[in-house]
């Protein structure tokens, strides 16, 4: 097997944040029984396999926006003059609470285990599209959040992704607490 590509130093502290987070989800995703994994607190709110599912697609689409960024995609485009631009040193969750693009509104709940290993693979994935940055300055990259118009540079997007997870780790402990889920 071959070994993964080492990163850009200045991205290695936003991967880190990244890998730590998402240890922290596992170790709360994988504990739970179907009936955990299924319980809704209230319609229309997620439950705990869409929080997960939502995740999922969000780290594709961050992936893929990586991939661009590295790429050239946006070569041409400059931050607007007064637009918000995050870099890697972002240290909190961007945005309020938001409605999710389309394309990140989970479908139908699905077996843990099955978007566990997923959620694996995504992982893996953007770790080697972010390895593929060889350049001086990955805060030189720049690109907007196709959502919000937000712009962020290669180590933002990084940050972004993993304090979105945070983010919904809040509210994944949040439906764990409501008196009713299930025990």
């Amino acid at each position: 097997m071959q070994t993964p590509r080492d990163l850009h130093p200045a991205l290695r502290v936003s991967w880190d944040f990244a890998e730590q987070v998402r240890a922290t989800l596992l170790g709360i995703i994988r504990p739970l029984t179907a009936a955990q994994w299924v319980f809704r607190p209230a319609p229309p709110a997620w439950c705990i396999g869409e929080q997960v599912e939502h995740l999922l697609r969000a780290e594709i689409g961050s992936s893929k926006m990586v991939r661009k960024l590295i790429r050239g995609d946006f070569r041409s485009q400059h931050v607007p003059a007064g637009a918000t631009l995050y870099a890697a040193t972002l240290d909190r969750y961007p945005f309020g609470r938001l409605e999710a693009p389309p394309a990140l509104v989970p479908g139908p709940v699905r077996n843990r285990e099955i978007l566990e290993g997923e959620l694996a693979e995504a992982h893996a994935r953007f770790r080697t599209e972010l390895a593929a940055f060889q350049g001086d300055d990955p805060e030189a990259l720049r690109a907007p959040d196709p959502a919000t118009g937000v712009w962020f540079t290669l180590g933002g997007w990084v940050k972004l992704q993993a304090w979105h997870e945070a983010h919904h780790l809040t509210r994944i402990q949040r439906i764990a607490a409501v008196p009713t889920f299930p025990r």
